[in-house]
């Protein structure tokens, strides 16, 4: 059964998960619909009181307990909130009694008018998205961005129209439970080890990324990186017209060469940009700009609107990039400090490192994802300088990654020190975790604005290293 839009009058629906995003704006969204919401969640209702003050009144919470007995109540739908794994007991019984289980992202598309455009991978996705938004407004598009990116989607399906082009940012845990969603244009960026500690290997990950393009036919469009070892396996479950990007293989529809970006459109060869013009930093980012190109061309040839190529290379140009991603600070005493906090996976931080020949104070660790990180001694081998580890892989990493002479450091403001006093002018100090932060911060971004802070206080001399 698939419920159909605005068919929510009294329908018992249980939102499985309440967090300051998803699970609050699914009990909200549908208790406005005239739905009859029960939220639940394992933590206390103390705990959950913050968030218990923005609901709807009229929706019910149940804290500290998910036990499948909670079914018996008559629940008609499930939406199920994206940290929360299927394998839980809860969900498994609803699945055997026939309870629809939908993601937020599969409950917003019933609603969404417009254009969609949906992007995943390991990396890159909110830089993606957030420079395909850019670009389709600085063209004259009503462009929303949302999903992942921190902005869930189903906030913003009230107040779209047909000329609405929703650009959404999946992540694989969303991806789990969509059922009918199809985008017009559908983005994998990458595929690189992550998440171990839910899937069972890559391969049952990549599955969960291929849902993005399980309901596309012919007449959408896939997107995809060419050199992704990964890739290929899933292409007999694709229907959609498929396009590629490449740093360097001219095969694909949009590579680099020289510092310039080319595009193949209407059988034509484009030299679209400079990348020496692009204010967000290193080759990965290249390869965003090119996928975010690739889709907004995508959705213009839905419209059978013809491209501006000039424009888009300006916007691609004014786009100053996210924080915490290749995040330049500054220098300081002739050293270049890099906030790559959001670098939480092996991958991204091999990208990182591909941007810088020589010469990096690479500050490393925290809470591990199940990957295997001795992978990274090839990309570090004659461009890490030093090596400085952080948080609970420390004692881990310390053998891994032996022949780097590495250093210890509890706290961000002790590794700007050392960092400072075994690294030179023209050294970059690059905060580069791959791995997760949740040993020593909140998230990624409280871990990276305390680099920025510590960057902060050496500049007024509040950190001595001398």
């Amino acid at each position: 059964m698939i419920m159909k839009t605005m068919e929510y009058t009294d329908k018992k629906i249980l939102v499985v998960g309440l967090g300051y995003r998803t699970g609050l704006a699914s009990g909200n969204f549908l208790a406005g619909k005239g739905a009859l919401v029960t939220v639940t969640d394992t933590k206390s209702r103390e705990d959950l009181a913050p968030v218990i003050a923005k609901l709807d009144p009229s929706v019910k919470v149940v804290a500290g307990n998910q036990e499948p007995s909670l079914l018996d109540d008559g629940y008609e739908l499930i939406v199920l909130s994206p940290g929360v794994p299927q394998r839980i007991p809860l969900i498994r019984e609803a699945q055997k009694r026939g309870i629809p289980v939908i993601s937020e992202i599969e409950l917003a598309y019933r609603h969404a008018r417009g254009n969609i455009i949906a992007i995943t991978g390991t990396d890159g996705k909110s830089t993606t998205t957030a420079l395909t938004g850019h670009i389709l407004k600085e063209l004259g598009f009503d462009a929303r961005i949302g999903g992942n990116i921190g902005i869930p989607f189903i906030t913003l399906v009230n107040d779209m129209t047909d000329n609405t082009i929703s650009v959404i940012e999946l992540s694989s845990f969303q991806l789990e439970t969509v059922a009918a969603f199809r985008p017009d244009a559908a983005a994998i960026l990458n595929v690189t080890p992550d998440h171990l500690d839910r899937y069972d290997s890559i391969d049952d990950y990549y599955s969960a990324k291929l849902r993005i393009a399980m309901n596309q036919d012919k007449n959408d469009t896939f997107l995809y990186y060419l050199d992704d070892a990964v890739m290929a396996k899933g292409f007999g479950r694709i229907h959609a017209k498929k396009m590629s990007f490449s740093y360097n293989n001219k095969k694909a529809d949009a590579y680099c060469d020289r510092d310039y970006v080319y595009i193949r459109y209407a059988d034509n060869l484009i030299q679209c940009l400079d990348t020496t013009r692009l204010q967000i930093l290193g080759q990965h980012n290249v390869l965003n700009v090119m996928a975010a190109i690739l889709l907004v061309l995508a959705v213009l040839g839905r419209r059978a609107v013809k491209p501006d190529f000039n424009a888009i290379a300006h916007a691609c140009y004014s786009f100053a990039g996210l924080s915490h991603r290749m995040e330049k600070l500054g220098e300081y005493a002739g050293r270049t400090f890099i906030n790559d906090s959001k670098a939480t996976t092996v991958g991204a931080l091999e990208m990182a490192l591909r941007s810088f020949p020589s010469n990096v104070v690479l500050i490393l660790g925290g809470r591990t994802k199940g990957d295997d990180y001795s992978r990274l001694t090839a990309s570090m081998k004659g461009r890490v300088k030093s090596l400085i580890l952080i948080g609970e892989s420390s004692q881990s990493f310390s053998e891994i990654f032996r022949d780097f002479n590495p250093v210890t450091a509890d706290s961000l403001d002790e590794a700007v020190i050392t960092a400072m006093k075994t690294g030179g002018k023209g050294d970059t100090i690059l905060l580069s975790p791959a791995c997760a932060s949740f040993d020593m911060f909140t998230s990624y971004e409280d871990r990276g604005d305390s680099f920025r802070r510590s960057f902060e206080k050496l500049q007024k001399g509040e950190l001595s290293w001398t």
